[in-house]
């Protein structure tokens, strides 16, 4: 009871309830799973999740961002994502004995809710709602992925940028009703790199949606100001990331 009573826990099942990842688990499991939840920050560029190494953890952000890519034999990376609030690293932490697949450096100072593996599995083994959850959560970030290649390769820039924040964006939850403006955490190179164009073209886009009224610029950082008018420019159809 008195995990449940402090600052840390109401922090971590907030975020939780909003998150489209987590927020149809029932209130109970939300409770459960929130009082294994260890609040851990980062300073900007700390490596977060190291590849290769053994998945012992599952992180779920509460504020800022993470810059997600795949390294390569060569020593080079590839970025494929860039996410911030009410999002999980990684996927293959929800697989048993799997190693992290990604490296993950922090963007800006970054609050994670860090939750042990083994804890996890202990507290709902057997548990078939939770079993398929996973499940469900894993096809949901492979639809999530194939959909971002496909904006990348198939769609306009005009197009594609907005989906990609958007992405982002639909992972903090459903507070943009009430006016809350949503900041999310990106380097234009990084949009550049994700989405494969010059990071020239990404400011003029995103200036384009600036003088719209769709976004403001920041430091290191984009603030979506109206999400009726980002859901517009980006079409139907985005999967939260």
């Amino acid at each position: 009871m008195a995990k449940q009573q402090s600052p840390a826990f109401r922090r971590i099942r907030s975020v939780l309830a909003r998150s489209p990842h987590f927020c149809a688990l029932p209130p109970e499991k939300l409770d459960r799973l929130a009082a294994h939840g260890r609040l851990v920050s980062y300073k900007s560029g700390e490596l977060v999740l190291d590849a290769w190494r053994p998945a012992q953890r599952l992180l779920v952000l509460l504020r800022g961002g993470l810059r997600v890519s795949v390294p390569k034999a060569d020593g080079t990376s590839f970025i494929v994502a860039v996410i911030g609030e009410g999002t999980f690293v990684s996927p293959a932490s929800l697989v048993e004995q799997k190693p992290y697949m990604v490296d993950a450096y922090a963007i800006g100072r970054t609050d994670t809710a860090e939750f042990r593996l083994q804890a996890l599995r202990g507290e709902f083994r057997g548990d078939p709602q939770i079993e398929h959850h996973v499940r469900a959560q894993l096809l949901a970030i492979l639809e999530a992925l194939t959909d971002m290649h496909r904006d990348a390769v198939a769609l306009p820039l005009a197009q594609a940028l907005p989906r990609r924040l958007l992405a982002q964006a639909l992972s903090a939850g459903q507070t943009w009703e009430h006016d809350r403006e949503i900041e999310l955490r990106v380097l234009q190179t990084d949009l550049a790199e994700m989405l494969g164009t010059s990071r020239t073209r990404i400011g003029a886009e995103l200036k384009r949606l600036e003088q719209a009224g769709v976004l403001r610029l920041g430091y290191r950082r984009v603030i979506v100001r109206n999400m009726t008018k980002l859901c517009a420019a980006a079409g139907k159809g985005v999967v939260p990331l």
